[in-house]
């Protein structure tokens, strides 16, 4: 089985359709998949039983806040992005791929740390997985 280091990770991201671009000061992202289901259980039967219906699938990352990167600058809330995700890297070919309603940006800052910024998306239509 493969290992996958998270350090080679790279989002890219756009707004209104153009050419995805580097999240710079990448940290850390996750992307959820789920599925709805409806219970398919009928008189007889010992146990329940269930079917999937619709699916839905959220995205979110962690950077180093840089106010000077036009992606995330991009990345306001209520725009909707097109967005990569390369678990493996940029200059691999696998990616996750969708496109996504911007639903928060955050950015904190503390005395010790630098001041970042965590970014939700909510996907909106499928998300596709490029092996």
């Amino acid at each position: 089985m493969a290992t996958i280091n998270g350090i080679d990770g790279a989002i890219k991201a756009v707004t209104s359709g153009g050419t995805p671009a580097v999240i710079s000061e990448l940290k850390g992202w996750s992307v959820e998949e789920a599925a709805d289901t409806v219970e398919t259980t009928v008189m007889g039967n010992t146990s329940k039983t269930f079917a999937s219906t619709l699916k839905s699938w959220t995205g979110t990352c962690e950077v180093n806040y840089e106010p000077g990167n036009a992606v995330q600058i991009d990345m306001l809330i209520g725009e909707t992005v097109d967005v990569e995700f390369y678990p493996k890297g940029i200059a691999n070919s696998t990616k996750f791929t969708g496109s996504a309603l911007v639903t928060s940006h955050s950015r904190s800052g503390a005395m010790a740390d630098l001041v970042g910024s965590s970014i939700s998306l909510q996907g909106s239509g499928a998300l596709t997985v490029v092996a």
